[in-house]
C-alpha cells in the first residue's frame, strides 16, 4: 500500500459493548435551576482550564495496566495518547484520528487489514510515531508479563511493516470484518516506543504520548487530582487543543458529581446510570447522552454451584422483574432491558424479549431443582457496595427465598476489592456486572466467546460461538442481525446473563463548557472541548 486510502466509513447503527466499571451510584435530587441549559455544540475559544470528575484516582498511566472504559481510565487515556481510530455510537462509524485509514485488504478474507499512520507525527519525547510504534505497542500488550488489560485483543493477531514506514499490515488468524471497531475499543492508545523500552514501570508514573495534553512535571497528586497541560507539538496544530490545561478530580459517587458541576466547583463529568443522569437534567446542568446496547446485568457462575445448572439460572431471572428493579433501584428513571440490544437500534429484534417475571414458572424449575425444599441451595450474590445495589441485594434475597429451599448470601465489596474478586469463579454464583456497548464488537464477542480471558461466567456454548463468529466477520446490516438474533435467542435458553436495565452514558457540563462530544463507550474527544467566549 503506497499510497494512503481515504478512511472507509462504516455507517452502523449503535450497538457494542465493554466491561465498564460499575455505575450504580445512587443521585441525590437536585432542584432544576433558572437559565438556559447549556449546549455541547460550539466552537471554545483558545484558553482556560477544565475540572474533569473522574470516578477514581489513576492506577497507571501507561496504555497497559489501566481500563479503557469511560467511566475508569478511557478520559485520561484519551487525552494522553489520543486514539488512532474512534468510534462514533450516534453514526455506528469508525473515525480516523492518529491513523489515516485502517481497512481490509482486498482479497485477503478480512483476515489481513491495513492501517496507515499520518504522516510527521511525533510523540512528546520527540520521537517518531510510525507503524514501528504501533507494532511494539501491540507486541507489549501480547507479552504476558506485561499484564496488559488489553491482551485479549492480540490473540490470534501479528503484524508486520507494510509496504512503507508508516503502514502497518495486521495478519488474524480468524477473518473478522470489524477489526476496525476492536482497534478502536482496545488498541487505541500508543505510547512513545523510546519510553516502553525505557520501562512500562517508569512509564506508569512518565507516560509519553501524542496526544492533546501531556503530563508535567509534579501534575499527579497521588489521592488527589491529575492536571495535564497543553501538548505544544499537537499534530492538529497550535490551535489545538483549545484548553491550555484539564484536572482530573476524583469522585466516586454520581449525585456528588452532578452537584458539582451543578455549583460549579467541576467543569464536567461521565455518569453511567439512569437515577444519575434524571438528576443531571433535574438540575439544568448541560447533558449530552447516548444509548448504547448491554446495561446494567446480572452474570452467573456457569463453571460450578449451583448457578452452573442453566435451570437454576432460568429459575432465578423467572423470579425477577426488571420492572420492580427499575422502581426500587431507580426510582423509575431508568427503562427496563428487553435483552442484550438496547430496542432502538437496528441490530435489535424486536420480536425478541429475555424471560422474567413469571413466578409459577420459577415455582415448577425451583422445585424440580430443591425437589421441592428437601434438597436446599444457597446462592452467592456479589456486589460492588453502592445505595443502589445494597437495594438490589434486598429485593432478589426478599424475593428468592419465598422460594422453599431456596437461600441468597448477598456480599459486598468496595470497586477495586469486587474487581479483583469478581473474575474468580469462588467468589460469587451470581454478580453484578455493567456492558456499555456502541457496537456488539469487540466486547460481546469477549464477553461470551468460549475461551477469550474477558468471558464473564466462564461461559461456552457452540450457538453462541458460532453467531459471534458469524456477526463478526460481516458489516452487511441484514446478516449481522440475523446472528445476532440467534445469540440472543441461545441466551434466553440458557441464561448466562440477564441484563435488567438498558444502557445509559451521558457526559454532564456545566455552563460556560462547550464542544462536548462523546466516543467509544462515552470518552470526551479533549481535541474539540473547551469554554465559549
Amino acid at each position: 500500500m503506497a499510497h494512503a486510502r481515504t478512511f472507509a466509513l462504516r455507517a452502523r447503527r449503535r450497538t457494542a459493548a465493554v466491561i465498564a466499571a460499575i455505575g450504580l451510584l445512587a443521585a441525590a435530587g437536585c432542584g432544576a435551576e433558572s437559565g438556559e441549559i447549556p449546549s455541547a455544540a460550539g466552537t471554545p475559544k483558545a484558553g482556560g482550564s477544565l475540572d474533569v470528575l473522574a470516578t477514581a484516582d489513576a492506577r497507571s498511566l501507561d496504555p497497559f495496566l489501566p481500563s479503557y472504559a469511560a467511566q475508569a481510565d478511557g478520559n485520561r487515556m484519551a487525552a494522553l495518547y489520543d486514539s488512532l481510530v474512534w468510534t462514533n455510537p450516534v453514526t455506528g462509524s469508525v473515525q480516523p484520528q492518529l491513523a489515516e485509514s485502517l481497512v481490509p485488504v482486498e482479497g485477503g478474507g478480512n483476515k489481513i487489514w491495513s492501517l496507515r499512520i499520518r504522516p510527521n507525527l511525533r510523540f512528546t519525547d520527540g520521537t517518531v510515531f510510525d507503524a514501528a510504534s504501533v507494532k511494539i505497542n501491540w507486541d507489549t500488550h501480547a507479552v504476558p508479563t506485561t499484564k496488559s488489560r488489553q491482551r485479549d485483543a492480540t490473540v490470534g493477531m501479528k503484524s508486520q511493516i507494510g509496504a512503507d514506514a508508516l503502514e502497518l499490515r495486521i495478519i488474524l488468524d480468524k477473518p473478522n470484518g470489524n477489526f476496525d471497531r476492536l482497534v478502536a475499543r482496545s488498541l487505541s492508545f500508543i505510547a512513545s516506543p523510546k519510553a516502553i523500552a525505557e520501562g512500562v514501570d517508569k512509564l506508569a508514573e512518565h507516560p509519553v504520548g501524542a496526544g492533546p495534553f501531556m503530563l508535567p512535571e509534579g501534575g499527579w497528586v497521588k489521592g488527589d487530582h491529575l492536571t495535564l497541560v497543553k501538548n505544544p507539538t499537537y499534530w492538529q496544530g497550535p490551535a489545538k487543543p483549545f484548553l491550555d490545561s484539564i484536572t482530573f478530580r476524583f469522585e466516586g459517587s454520581g449525585s456528588a458529581a452532578v452537584d458539582k458541576v451543578k455549583k460549579g466547583r467541576a467543569d464536567i463529568a461521565n455518569v453511567s446510570d439512569a437515577f444519575t443522569l434524571k438528576a443531571a437534567r433535574d438540575a439544568g446542568i448541560g447533558v449530552e447522552s447516548l444509548a448504547l446496547s448491554g446495561g446494567q446485568l446480572l452474570s452467573f457462575d456457569t463453571s460450578g454451584g449451583p448457578t452452573a445448572n442453566p435451570e437454576v439460572r432460568r429459575a432465578i431471572v423467572l423470579a425477577l422483574s426488571s420492572e420492580e428493579i427499575n422502581k426500587r433501584v431507580y426510582g423509575g428513571a431508568g427503562t427496563p432491558a428487553r435483552g442484550i440490544f438496547n430496542q432502538a437500534t437496528a441490530l435489535a429484534n424486536p420480536q425478541l424479549s429475555a424471560p422474567e417475571n413469571k413466578p409459577q414458572q420459577a415455582v415448577e424449575l425451583f422445585d424440580k431443582v430443591t425437589e421441592h425444599g428437601a434438597k436446599p441451595m444457597r446462592i452467592k450474590f456479589f456486589a460492588p457496595k453502592s445505595g443502589a445495589i445494597d437495594e438490589l441485594g434486598r429485593y432478589m434475597k426478599e424475593t428468592l427465598e419465598r422460594y422453599p429451599g431456596v437461600a441468597l448470601d448477598v456480599e459486598t465489596a468496595d470497586l477495586s476489592e469486587f474487581v479483583k474478586r469478581s473474575n474468580l469463579a469462588e467468589a460469587f454464583d451470581v454478580k453484578v456486572s455493567q456492558l456499555l456497548a456502541d457496537d456488539p464488537e469487540p466486547v460481546v464477542y469477549q464477553y461470551l466467546h468460549r475461551g477469550s480471558p474477558s468471558n464473564c461466567c466462564f461461559y461456552g456454548d457452540d450457538v453462541v460461538d458460532r453467531a459471534l463468529d458469524d456477526a463478526r466477520n460481516t458489516t452487511d446490516p441484514s446478516r449481522r442481525r440475523a446472528a445476532y438474533t440467534q445469540l440472543q435467542l441461545q441466551l434466553d435458553r440458557d441464561m448466562p446473563l440477564w441484563v435488567y436495565q438498558e444502557a445509559v452514558v451521558a457526559g454532564v457540563f456545566r455552563s460556560g463548557v462547550t464542544g462536548v462530544q462523546l466516543c467509544n463507550d462515552g470518552i470526551f474527544l479533549f481535541d474539540r472541548i473547551g469554554k465559549k467566549d
